[in-house]
């Protein structure tokens, strides 16, 4: 029989590198398998809200009009602005940013990373120091007759074969220092490498995997087309 694929996260995302989660299973985050993680996160993240110390740390700021579910992990230095919604199994790391009017749902999102204004996210894990500007989604279902019930599973097309997230609700993969253009269109299902750039109007499509040091541009077609960072094209 064929190996079946796997997909390491620390391929992606950097071990936290803060004390804040050190005692969680988000400590050892890089080393888990992405559908293994995906399958145990809501009770990985419940036993993380009884061992973090502070499920808002005092360093964070919060501002009067955004809402912040009971379930949400805010860590050191953190900044969630004006009219944005985080809920669920989510964590924003320390030093990282979620902007105006955003809405952060079961995320991962890294250090130091930062969401413009009007970013949707769902189901999905951002590395460090990730830069996402306005109006970029991630949707985290395929669209099918009943939204309510999805049936569909995520799948990625790795160079091993095809590999299945184990879930239909999985909106993106994203790793460390990726950055963005405005006006993005992510999944359901997609994994981006790391230093990577994603042009302004670009829809990554499900199944897609981008590798380390791409840049993704928009073409005629309702997709994307990806080349190595640093041809002669980017001079």
């Amino acid at each position: 029989m064929p190996d079946i694929p796997t997909l390491r996260l620390g391929d992606y995302l950097s071990a936290p590198s803060s004390i804040f989660l050190a005692a969680t299973a988000y400590a050892h985050l890089h080393r888990n398998d992405l559908a293994w993680w995906l399958a145990h996160w809501t009770n990985l993240h419940a036993q993380a809200l009884t061992q973090v110390e502070h499920r808002i740390h005092p360093t964070a700021r919060i501002h009067p009009t955004a809402l912040i579910g009971e379930e949400v992990i805010v860590g050191p230095g953190a900044r969630v602005w004006e009219f944005t919604s985080v809920r669920g199994h989510t964590v924003i790391s320390p030093e990282a940013s979620v902007g105006f009017n955003c809405e952060v749902t079961n995320a991962y999102v890294g250090a130091r990373t930062v969401l413009g204004h009007r970013i949707g996210i769902n189901r999905t894990l951002l590395g460090s120091g990730v830069h996402l500007s306005a109006n970029v989604t991630v949707t985290a279902i395929h669209l099918t007759r009943d939204m309510g019930r999805p049936d569909r599973d995520a799948l990625l097309r790795l160079p091993g074969g095809l590999y299945r997230c184990g879930t239909p609700r999985f909106g993106a993969l994203i790793g460390d220092h990726t950055q963005t253009g405005s006006n993005i269109t992510i999944g359901p299902g997609a994994a981006i490498g790391r230093h990577c750039q994603v042009n302004s109007h670009t829809a990554i499509g499900p199944t897609h995997v981008i590798p380390d040091h791409h840049l993704v541009s928009p073409d005629l077609r309702p997709t994307h087309r990806a080349r190595p960072l640093g041809d002669a094209r980017d001079r």
